[in-house]
């Protein structure tokens, strides 16, 4: 199970990824090639969750991407990471549990 601010999945994701954001920028000289790498970028983390809500909580869920409002997540493992833009990807409607939707969604930190 996970949480979004205090909103908690109905139970464990079906898919929790983590994109990291590793830039490197190329700089070509005369004489060859330079790599300069600025290293981890860590406002660049996305994560992309795809989980199973009660529809009280994915309406709660909703409130709070469309005001925009920052959210904390707490993972499976009791790790968590604050200051966080949810994102809707995809709702799918379960036709045996209508009051259970699987919900993609994705969290960026910024």
């Amino acid at each position: 199970m996970i949480y979004i601010d205090d909103i908690p999945s109905f139970r464990a994701p079906e898919s929790f990824e983590l994109e990291f954001d590793d830039r490197i920028e190329k700089i070509q000289l005369i004489k060859g090639n330079t790599i300069q790498d600025y290293g981890f970028i860590q406002n660049g983390e996305t994560f992309l969750i795809t989980c199973i809500f009660s529809q009280e909580n994915y309406l709660r869920l909703t409130d709070l991407w469309i005001r925009r409002q920052k959210v904390t997540l707490t993972d499976e493992g009791g790790f968590i990471y604050a200051n966080l833009r949810l994102v809707f990807r995809k709702v799918q409607y379960l036709s045996k549990f209508p009051r259970y939707v699987i919900l993609t969604f994705e969290l960026w930190k910024v």
